[in-house]
This record gives C-alpha cells, sequence and structure tokens, in this order.
C-alpha cells in the first residue's frame, strides 16, 4: 500500500501533467486587431473585416466600432487573408497576413497609406498610364463624334459621315456599334440628297456595309433591324425589308405594331400597297389605338382600288372603316383633313375626274 505522502506526489503529478496538456491550447492561439481608417483621417465605423485562413476553408467576420476598430481573438496559427469590406459588402482591399501565437496580429487598414503605396507599384503606374491612353482616346473620340453630329444635323452627311470614319478606330467597346450605326443612317441619309443614281447606290451600299457590322456585335438590337429594313426598302429589295422589319417586331413584341407601321409607311410611299397593307393591317391588330397606323392603312386600301370606265371608284374592302377609324381615334390629328376627304370622295361627296383615253387616229 503507497503510504501518504506517496500518494500525495502521484495526485500532484496528475494535476500538473493535466495542466501540461491545457496549456498548448491557449498557446497555440492568437488573434487579429486593428484600426480602419479612410482617406480624410475619419475612422471607417460599421464596416465589415473577413478573416479568411490559406490553409483550410474557413471564414468569420468581425464588424468595426465607432473608433474604427476590430478585434478578433482565438485563431489558430496559420496564414490568414484580411479583407475589408464596405457596408454593403463591396471589397476595398485585402492583406495577408501571418497570426502567431499570444498577442493579437495588429492588421490596420489605412486608405491614405494604402493609395500611396500602390501609386508607387509597377502595376499602378501601368494601370495609370493605360487610362491615360483610354481617356486621351475617349476626348479625341467624343471630339469628332460631336463635329460629326453638328455637321449631321446641319444635313451635310458626307461631311459628318467623314467624322464619324474618324472616330470610328478611337471607339472601344460598347462605342464601337453605336459608331457604326451612326455611319450606317449617315450614308443612308447621304444616298437621298445625291443627285446621280450612282452616287446613292454607292451611299446606300456603305450604309448597308455598316448595319451589317453593327448588327454583328449587336445583332438584337430592334432599331437596327428597323432601319435596316428601312434601307433595303429604299433600295428596293423589298424581302430584304420585309425580314429585317419582321426581326425588329419579334425582338421588341411591345413595339412590334411600331415596326408594322414602319414598314407599311415605306411601301406605300413606294406604291407597294400589297405590301403596305399587310404591314399595316397587323400593325392595327397589334395596336387597334395606333390612330396613324389606321390612316395609312386606308391610303394602302386606297390605292388598291379600281376605276370604272365612267369615272367610278370601286373601293377596296375595309377602306371607308380605316379611315372612320382615325378620324374617331384622333378627329384633330395630322391627317384629319385628309382622311375626311378621303371619305367625302368614297362616299361619292366628291366627283372623281376621269378622262377617257384619247384614241389613236388610224
Amino acid at each position: 500500500m503507497s503510504s501518504f505522502w506517496t500518494r500525495r506526489v502521484i495526485g500532484v503529478a496528475v494535476i500538473f501533467a493535466a495542466f501540461l496538456t491545457c496549456v498548448p491550447v491557449f498557446a497555440q492561439t492568437g488573434g487579429l486587431s486593428g484600426k480602419c481608417i479612410a482617406e480624410d483621417g475619419t475612422p471607417l465605423a460599421g464596416y465589415t473585416v473577413l478573416v479568411e485562413r490559406k490553409e483550410i476553408r474557413w471564414t468569420s467576420k468581425v464588424k468595426t466600432n465607432k473608433k474604427g476598430e476590430y478585434t478578433y481573438i482565438g485563431l489558430v496559427m496559420g496564414d490568414y487573408k484580411v479583407t475589408l469590406q464596405d457596408p454593403s459588402g463591396k471589397e476595398i482591399y485585402n492583406i495577408g497576413t501571418h497570426v502567431g501565437m499570444g498577442d493579437p496580429t495588429v492588421v490596420d487598414f489605412d486608405m491614405a497609406k494604402e493609395r500611396a503605396k500602390a501609386q508607387t507599384s509597377p502595376e499602378y503606374q501601368r494601370q495609370k498610364a493605360e487610362e491615360d491612353k483610354a481617356a486621351k482616346q475617349f476626348t479625341g473620340l467624343k471630339q469628332l463624334f460631336d463635329q460629326g453630329q453638328l455637321l449631321y444635323s446641319q444635313k451635310n452627311y458626307i461631311e459628318a459621315a467623314s467624322m464619324f470614319e474618324q472616330a470610328l478606330p478611337l471607339a472601344k467597346d460598347k462605342n464601337v456599334p453605336v459608331i457604326l450605326a451612326r455611319l450606317a443612317d449617315t450614308y443612308g441619309k447621304a444616298a437621298g440628297s445625291e443627285s446621280t443614281v450612282d452616287a446613292r447606290k454607292q451611299d446606300q451600299e456603305k450604309a448597308l456595309d455598316y448595319y451589317q457590322k453593327a448588327l454583328q456585335l449587336t445583332p438584337d438590337d430592334a432599331a437596327l433591324h428597323n432601319n435596316m429594313g428601312s434601307l433595303y426598302a429604299d433600295m428596293g429589295r423589298v424581302t430584304e425589308a420585309q425580314a429585317e422589319f419582321q426581326k425588329a417586331a419579334e425582338l421588341k413584341p411591345n413595339e412590334a405594331s411600331t415596326y408594322y407601321y414602319n414598314m407599311g409607311v415605306i411601301f406605300v410611299n413606294k406604291g407597294k400597297m400589297d405590301e403596305a397593307t399587310g404591314a399595316l393591317k397587323k400593325s392595327t391588330e397589334l395596336d387597334p389605338n395606333n390612330a396613324n397606323a389606321w390612316y395609312w392603312y386606308g391610303m394602302a386600301l386606297m390605292g388598291k382600288a379600281e376605276y370604272k370606265p365612267d369615272g367610278s371608284m370601286v373601293a377596296v374592302p375595309g377602306t371607308l372603316e380605316a379611315f372612320q377609324t382615325y378620324l374617331k381615334l384622333d378627329p384633330k390629328g395630322p391627317w384629319a383633313a385628309a382622311a375626311q376627304a378621303s371619305l367625302d370622295q368614297l362616299q361619292g361627296k366628291i366627283p372623281i375626274e376621269y378622262k377617257a383615253p384619247r384614241k389613236k387616229k388610224g
């Protein structure tokens, strides 16, 4: 049997061993602390400090207090990524650090010092040089574009196109299809002001080429398809024009009535009444309150009327109703007088002058 002293020594040893076992648990932990300061020296209160361990997938967060201070204790030894986030959760910047035993490792986020440090780095200098170059290019692009816009407003279309063409090499990203579309529209307008057929065709081909290039970059731009449809119509390419207007309507169903209306009016002015009638009828079906569509639908139907030898007109069914609907929807509209005159003619209130063709002498 062990003596009292033997038992006591063993007991002390057990307690001491237990104490030794517990010590490493506390000794192997550390923490983080620091202060977050804005560039003007004010504390960044309510910001988030995200703590991520690099060796394993583990993250945690802590908020800064009113003084911009934070503390996180109980971290095991290791390498960490410490990230400062604004109140919306957007990352500002991060710092890599090692957490050792004992007192918290100090990691401050000083915005003024960080900016000064960043500005001396080669990466910052490279990025700044690129930004300065881009800013210079944008300034030149804007000047050329504004000059082009001014010339366009003055109807100097060829000169305007020259400005836009000079601007095109300076354009980047989203500005490229914008310049291409402007060039297409400008050459389309220039074609309408040319005095010779060859010059008109040349401008139209340039306009078409720029529309196609713009649509390669933005194929879902309904407005571009609509405008290219108008160009095809001006070129007499009816099938292609209809396809472009149809594509625009499919891409923007809520504006489909407008695109069919545009198609119909163009075809009326081109004397293609069958195509015009189909497009304008579709426009009125999609939007029964589109007064202008009803007027031009009536005009398209009038263009399909037949005349008897005695000079009387046989109108296509629906012509009378189209003009009546227009006047009901917009009695003081821009074509109210013309619509009423057409109604009077259809109802026999205005005589239709008819001259029989002269017979050739035998």
